[in-house]
């Protein structure tokens, strides 16, 4: 287990600068890039992710004759147990024909070497990856606003929509005009909590969360 290194990076990031709050690990975020706040969210809304801390660990690392000093962006562990430090780079500065791509080339490289020496995963995540699907990115973030209103996850109201869904992909559509009694915002907010939590699993990487939206139950969190 980590806790986040502070004075890690400097005040000149101005609006890069991001705290959030995590209902996974309960407590305030900070994020020192956009990208770094985007690959948060993935990782926030990724129910395999067990918990997690950002900027964990600083290496002093001897690689190529020379001492690198570098802070990990991330380290992550799993719900099967598994753990994995990330590295969240622009793809853009990792180009070795770029002469300014070199000092993060040496970073990488470094944590990449140390990671190896001390039997640790490792994973560098460019912007190409944490932004290939724009649609999905943004749903999470609305999805990551629901969980902020712990309220709306009413037990009793869950298992009835959980009970409803049952093994069927059915419509948010479908849904509220079955549960008239609660308002299409409330249903929304239970079924993304629901999404959160890994129990339902939705077509969010191509639909925008609205009443075309199909559920259905992930059957390996029912089977458990």
């Amino acid at each position: 287990m980590y806790t986040p290194i502070s004075g890690t990076r400097s005040t000149k990031y101005g609006s890069n600068y991001w705290t959030a709050l995590s209902s996974k690990i309960k407590r305030r975020v900070q994020l020192f890039s956009d990208l770094e706040y985007d690959h948060w969210v993935l990782v926030e809304s990724d129910p395999n992710v067990k918990t997690f801390c950002e900027q964990p660990l600083k290496i002093q690392h001897l690689i190529n004759g020379e001492i690198v000093n570098s802070v990990f962006d991330m380290w992550i562990q799993y719900v099967d147990g598994t753990e994995k430090f990330i590295e969240v780079k622009y793809e853009r500065d990792l180009d070795p024909i770029n002469p300014k791509s070199s000092r993060n080339i040496r970073q990488t490289g470094a944590q990449q070497d140390w990671c190896r020496a001390n039997n640790k995963y490792y994973e560098i995540r460019t912007d190409k990856m944490i932004r290939g699907n724009p649609l999905y990115l943004s749903n999470l973030k609305q999805i990551i606003s629901y969980t902020r209103n712990r309220g709306a996850y009413n037990e009793v109201d869950s298992h009835r929509l959980i009970t409803f869904i049952n093994m069927k992909r059915i419509t948010l559509g479908e849904i509220e005009t079955e549960f008239i009694n609660l308002t299409p915002q409330r249903i929304r907010e239970i079924v993304c909590n629901l999404i959160y939590t890994g129990q339902v699993e939705a077509n969010i990487s191509n639909c925008i969360i609205g009443s075309s939206l199909e559920v259905w139950l992930n059957v390996k969190t029912k089977d458990n």
